[in-house]
C-alpha cells in the first residue's frame, strides 16, 4: 500500500503500474517458454545478397534502396539509364515500372524498377 501511495505521489497512475506489471509478466512467460520473437523476426526478414559484396536487410521499396552504395552508375532511378542493372541469381521480384533501358527480364533486373518478393541474390555482371 505504501508503494502505491508513493507511486501515486510522483504522478504515475495505478493503471499504468498495472499495465507495466502485466507486460513484465508476459515477457517472463515468453522467456520461460523459450520463445525468442525478436530472433525469429530477424531470421524471417527478407535480405538482398549481392555476390562479392555482402548480404543486407531488404529495405522497403525497390532493390535500389538497399543496393544504392554498390551501384554508383544508377543515376536516373526511373528505369532509363540501366546503371542499376544486376543479374538475378535467385529469388523473385515484382516489376513496378516498365523500364526504358534494354534488359533481358529472364536473367537481369533493374534495381530501380523492381521490388523483392522475399530474399533475393544478385550479381553485378
Amino acid at each position: 500500500m505504501v508503494t502505491i501511495l508513493i507511486v501515486l505521489g510522483i504522478g504515475i497512475s495505478v493503471a499504468a503500474l498495472i499495465l507495466t506489471l502485466l507486460g513484465c509478466a508476459a515477457l517472463i512467460k515468453q522467456a520461460r517458454a523459450g520463445a525468442a520473437p525478436a530472433a525469429e523476426m530477424i531470421d524471417t526478414m527478407p535480405t538482398i545478397a549481392l555476390i562479392g559484396k555482402g548480404t543486407y536487410p531488404a529495405e522497403p521499396g525497390v532493390l535500389l534502396n538497399t543496393l544504392w552504395e554498390h551501384l554508383p552508375n544508377a543515376e536516373c532511378q526511373a528505369g532509363e539509364c540501366g546503371g542499376c542493372k544486376v543479374r538475378l541469381v535467385e529469388g523473385r521480384v515484382r516489376w513496378i515500372r516498365d523500364p526504358v533501358a534494354e534488359v533481358d527480364r529472364r536473367t537481369h533486373v533493374l534495381a530501380c524498377s523492381c521490388e523483392a518478393q522475399g530474399s533475393v541474390r544478385c550479381a553485378l555482371n
